[in-house]
């Protein structure tokens, strides 16, 4: 299934972020796969072995994270090169992916490398679903716990559109999380919460980048930009 709405909140959140990222670095991202089914898992390990088709995954259901709701898939948005790797396109969304904390890339992995996949760290040390199946027992148990509404077969209803809260405005010497969230949206930064001097850099190079004052202060006018 593709839909982010089959995930779970956390890793909706993550996958949602990462389109709002992605699309600023223009780079074409298209999330194709979130959660799956006992049935899809079940034909996915049979590729290779029962079934024709190589061999793409090791785990039976329901030991694969997209079982539980907690990973997703993603491509190239471009007919043709959805899987065209050769300018780096895999690492360079799995670099941004990796700059909203607690995200695992498959293409870190030495068995059966997945450059299409991330997951959420905090439900699988060590990319394993023990600890989700030792407390849960099954995906079913799992997603009755989710405060969003449950995964159906039919289309979610339309949310009203959010409103951008734009942050207090910030300069060089502040800290916390909304220069975090400045960092993030910046992009090049370490995400370290400290607004020093290659933050505010960053900061008057893209003001001047958008024709805004470029005086380093991340004010209303900066922070519409950033998260418009």
């Amino acid at each position: 299934m593709r839909g982010l709405e089959y995930l779970h909140p956390k890793a909706r959140e993550k996958a949602e972020a990462l389109q709002a990222l992605c699309k600023k670095r223009g780079l074409a991202l298209l999330i194709t796969e979130t959660f799956r089914s006992k049935a899809e898992q079940d034909e996915l390990y049979a590729q290779g072995r029962t079934a024709p088709g190589k061999i793409v995954t090791n785990v039976r259901y329901p030991n694969s994270a997209h079982c539980w709701g907690v990973a997703f898939d993603f491509c190239r948005n471009v007919k043709g090169r959805e899987f065209d790797d050769s300018d780096g396109f895999f690492k360079k969304v799995a670099d941004l992916a990796k700059t909203l904390g607690g995200i695992t890339w498959g293409g870190d992995w030495k068995s059966i490398v997945d450059k299409p996949h991330l997951e959420l760290t905090e439900f699988l040390p060590n990319s394993s679903t023990s600890t989700l199946k030792s407390r849960y027992r099954t995906p079913e148990n799992f997603k009755n716990t989710w405060n969003n509404t449950k995964a159906s077969t039919s289309a979610p209803a339309t949310a009203a559109p959010k409103k951008t809260v734009i942050p207090a405005t910030i300069r060089k010497g502040a800290s916390g999380s909304n220069v975090k969230t400045l960092q993030r949206n910046l992009g090049g930064l370490t995400i370290d919460g400290i607004f020093g001097a290659k933050t505010e850099t960053a900061v008057k190079a893209y003001q001047k980048k958008n024709r805004l004052v470029a005086d380093g202060i991340v004010g209303p006018k900066t922070w519409a930009k950033l998260l418009g």
